[in-house]
C-alpha cells in the first residue's frame, strides 16, 4: 500500500470534547493507528508557560508524527485509515484564538502546508468539562466549536458534526468512515 493510499480522518473541535476516547475508539474499531496529539507531549513537559513561539516546533512534532503513523499504516498489510487525534486545525484555531491573529501563523512554520484530512469529525461541546491541567478556556467552547466549523467551510473540507454520548459519536463516525471505504 502506498501512503498516498491512507485515508486520513481528523479529529478536531474544543477542548474536552471527546477528541482522543474517539480517536482510541474508532482505531480499536477498525483495526488500525491512531496518531496522538503531539502538543501534549509538549505542553506537559515545556517547564514553563507555552508561548506563539512554541507553535511551530509544536506543529513540527505533530506533522512529524502524522508522517511517521502514516509510513507505519501503509507498510501493514491491514485497513488503509489512520485516525488523527489533532492536526493543523486544532493548531490554527488555538493560535487564532490564543494570540489573537498576531501577523503570520507561528504554526505553519513547522507543521507547513495546510492539507485536509480525508474527513473531519467535528466533536461539539456537549460534554460535560473535564478538568485537565492541559486545557483551557472553558467558557469558550461554544465560540471556538464556531470557529472550527467555519475553518472547515473556508477551506472545504469534508466533515460531519459529531453530538451525543461517546457510543452515538463513535456509531455515527464509524458509518461515515465506512463510506468512504
Amino acid at each position: 500500500m502506498k501512503e498516498k493510499d491512507i485515508l486520513k480522518i481528523g479529529i478536531t473541535g474544543p477542548e474536552s470534547t471527546g477528541k482522543t476516547a474517539l480517536a482510541e475508539t474508532l482505531a480499536a474499531s477498525l483495526d488500525t493507528a491512531w496518531v496522538p496529539e503531539f502538543a501534549r507531549y509538549y505542553v506537559a513537559h515545556l517547564g514553563r508557560q507555552y508561548e506563539r513561539r512554541d507553535l511551530h516546533l509544536i506543529g513540527l512534532g505533530q506533522k512529524s508524527w502524522e508522517e511517521w503513523y502514516t509510513r507505519q499504516v501503509a507498510a501493514a498489510s491491514g485497513n488503509p485509515v489512520l485516525i488523527l487525534d489533532t492536526d493543523w486545525t486544532v493548531l490554527q484555531i488555538w493560535e487564532q484564538y490564543r494570540f489573537q491573529n498576531e501577523p503570520g501563523f507561528e504554526w505553519q512554520k513547522g507543521y507547513g502546508k495546510a492539507d485536509n484530512a480525508d474527513l473531519y469529525l467535528l466533536c461539539t461541546p456537549d460534554f460535560s468539562w473535564q478538568p485537565d491541567p492541559l486545557r483551557e478556556h472553558p467558557e469558550a467552547r461554544d465560540i471556538l466549536f464556531r470557529l472550527y466549523q467555519n475553518l472547515l467551510r473556508q477551506h472545504g473540507a469534508r466533515f460531519i458534526t459529531l453530538t451525543g454520548n461517546h457510543e452515538a459519536r463513535t456509531q455515527t463516525a464509524l458509518a461515515a468512515i465506512r463510506e468512504l471505504l
